[in-house]
């Protein structure tokens, strides 16, 4: 387990402690991932990956993330004791009449990407639909003695969707870290665990994976010793973490369910990521750039008292809709603790 809280985290790396990218450059468009890739993101939860874009619009793309978040720009507002807001949605519209051709606004509609996404959630890439895109300038800096920004190890479907994402069938989203930046410059490499063995593809409600945890709540599996979420599963995750060694245009494909960790990056550097959700077309509750961030945050029995009416409203699939399973029922049920479950069951 390696925490970045103090610089230089890695130094005492071998090789093998780390996720290293497979190569997709030469691959035909349309069959770019493998069936042992497609496996791999389905079972573990991710793929790290090189050679997903063509290299001119990638070393296009970098050097316009670094347009947009200027390192010594970055760096002064820490130094004047701003907390400047380091992340850019998509469209980016800072380069005036310039702005419609750049190489960030088509690095998430890249059609040979979009053909990749496709194979792994076995769909047209017609029905694609983008769920996020943005820029994140992330600045290796201290406070106290420690360098803030090591986050916890996590999964990240709780902010995207007011749902769950259902095991028994094909995952409903793609996400996708893109790096600007090389590790051994700017650190804060992203750690990622393998899930356990069908973990991501069966379900059983004692194993359910609650969104948004902290360790005290009593909450699906935070309650009991096996779950995913227990004191030893979670220790036991951070043992077997690893850094993902990355130059620009290195990225990890993977589910929102897969268990990840930011870091921060190295002392006085910055850092330049690109972040990407594609979903189903026929998954609109997959939605980052929505409600769903800000109202994962809300207490749970607000989301449990609203009619059903209410909720549809807000993003929940309605009752009838082709994501009901006894499975997600019961699963949703257990993110939302004291909901009536009954309309959904009813329609089935």
């Amino acid at each position: 387990m390696v925490r970045n809280t103090a610089p230089n985290p890695y130094t005492k790396l071998e090789h093998d402690d780390w996720w290293h990218p497979i190569d997709l450059s030469g691959r035909p468009d349309g069959q770019v991932f493998t069936a042992k890739d497609i496996n791999r993101f389905r079972q573990d939860g991710f793929v790290v990956v090189k050679g997903l874009w063509p290299e001119p619009r990638l070393q296009q793309a970098t050097a316009e993330a670094k347009a947009v978040f200027p390192a010594e720009d970055v760096m002064a507002a820490y130094r004047d004791g701003r907390r400047p807001r380091l992340l850019s949605e998509m469209p980016w519209v800072k380069f005036g009449e310039r702005s419609p051709d750049i190489a960030l606004n088509h690095m998430t509609i890249d059609e040979r990407v979009l053909g990749a996404v496709a194979q792994l959630i076995h769909v047209d890439p017609i029905d694609l639909r983008l769920s996020q895109s943005h820029v994140i300038a992330k600045y290796g800096h201290q406070v106290g003695e420690e360098i803030e920004g090591d986050q916890d190890i996590h999964v990240d479907y709780g902010n995207n969707s007011l749902m769950v994402p259902p095991k028994t069938v094909t995952p409903e989203a793609v996400a996708c870290l893109c790096y600007y930046s090389d590790v051994d410059q700017s650190g804060g490499s992203t750690h990622f665990a393998r899930a356990n063995d069908g973990e991501l593809t069966s379900y059983a409600p004692e194993n359910f994976n609650p969104p948004n945890f902290v360790f005290g709540t009593n909450n699906g599996s935070a309650a009991t010793d096996t779950g995913p979420r227990s004191a030893k599963r979670v220790a036991l995750r951070y043992q077997n973490e690893r850094p993902v060694y990355y130059k620009p245009g290195t990225c990890i494909v993977y589910r929102l369910d897969a268990w990840h960790r930011g870091t921060p990056a190295a002392l006085g550097e910055v850092r330049h990521t690109h972040h990407h959700v594609w979903r189903r077309a026929d998954a609109p509750w997959v939605n980052w750039q929505s409600l769903a961030p800000r109202m994962s945050a809300m207490p749970t029995r607000y989301m449990a008292h609203l009619s059903v009416l209410q909720r549809t409203v807000l993003g929940f699939a309605a009752p009838g809709d082709r994501y009901w399973t006894e499975e997600t029922i019961d699963a949703v049920g257990q993110r939302y603790p004291g909901m009536d479950m009954n309309p959904y069951r009813d329609a089935l």
